[in-house]
């Protein structure tokens, strides 16, 4: 089935929330602050405010989403002002293993490429071991670990899109 990678409207808000909550529920007994965490997942929709949100969706619908932050807007502190950033992609449950978080990778790689970014970086942690994999296949590696988040580790990896 074909994928095509769009960018987020208006209506796909209650998608997007859905989306997020189910995909982020595996982590609810491994973040120490799942009750406080778990409303942030259900806005989730509202990152669109800050980052172009990006989807993917086939014929029968929305299947996981991914933010794109472009260099020189406003991201968090642990990553440089010239960098493209990823942030929170999520692939619903019923649609993985198809590829969808790899295509979504590759459109925000694009776009850092199209961008001018010397490099693309994200945060991520080892409990999201198929996140994980997917980003070291694709050549992000481990630039240093930053400070724990919902009581697990996390680090930031980038690519280096400059020769």
């Amino acid at each position: 089935m074909s994928v095509r990678i769009r960018s987020f409207c208006a209506g796909d808000a209650i998608t997007v929330n859905r989306i997020a909550v189910d995909a982020w529920d595996q982590y609810r007994t491994v973040f120490s602050d799942w009750p406080r965490t778990a409303p942030y997942f259900a806005g989730t929709a509202s990152l669109a405010d800050e980052v172009d949100l990006l989807l993917a969706e086939d014929a029968g619908g929305i299947r996981g989403f991914v933010g794109y932050v472009a260099p020189g807007r406003p991201r968090e502190k642990i990553f440089k002002r010239d960098w493209a950033t990823i942030r929170m992609l999520s692939v619903d449950p019923a649609a993985r293993r198809r590829g969808i978080g790899r295509l979504l990778t590759e459109e925000c790689i694009s776009r850092a490429r199209r961008d001018g970014a010397p490099v693309v970086a994200l945060h991520t942690s080892p409990v999201m071991e198929a996140a994980l994999a997917l980003y070291l296949r694709m050549g992000f590696t481990h630039s240093r670990d930053i400070v724990d988040r919902h009581g697990v580790h996390y680090a930031v990896y980038t690519l280096c899109l400059s020769d």
